[in-house]
């Protein structure tokens, strides 16, 4: 009987070892993933991509808010000081192309975005599939 406990003590002596190396584990790459100079050392093409788009998108909101297009208020019998001669449809152009790099940009960013919560959290790829359907199914009702 000593000797069938003392199996049963080492049995559960290696079980307690093989749980805190688990742990350890699992906080290693907790720590790993929640780094953010971490992220931001291996990203920082993406990150900086970001904030550029995103203070691309902050300004193109708030230039359209103010009803001017520019935000400055200008006199109306003051001539114009070198003022570009753009046409209304280059300008129009040129704003279609910057709102299509930006829906790339966007793309791409929120797919990277979704890859790395998805190889950061299990079972997030199921999940969000999942509200995708439920929102292609809400939208075409």
């Amino acid at each position: 009987m000593d000797e069938e406990t003392s199996t049963i003590k080492q049995r559960i002596d290696n079980e307690r070892e093989q749980l805190g190396r688990n742990l350890d584990e699992i906080e290693y790459r907790v720590r790993k993933a929640t780094d953010l100079k971490t992220h931001f050392d291996r990203n920082t093409a993406w990150i900086l991509g970001g904030a550029v788009v995103g203070g691309f998108m902050l300004s193109r909101v708030f230039r359209k808010s103010d009803g001017s297009g520019n935000g400055v208020e200008s006199e109306p019998d003051a001539p114009e000081r070198n003022a570009p001669a753009a046409s209304p449809s280059h300008l129009s152009r040129l704003s279609e192309t910057f709102d299509d790099i930006l829906q790339g940009l966007v793309g791409v960013v929120s797919h990277k975005l979704h890859s790395f919560v998805a190889d950061a959290v299990p079972g997030f790829g199921e999940q969000y599939a999942a509200i995708e359907r439920e929102r292609g199914r809400q939208s075409a009702d």
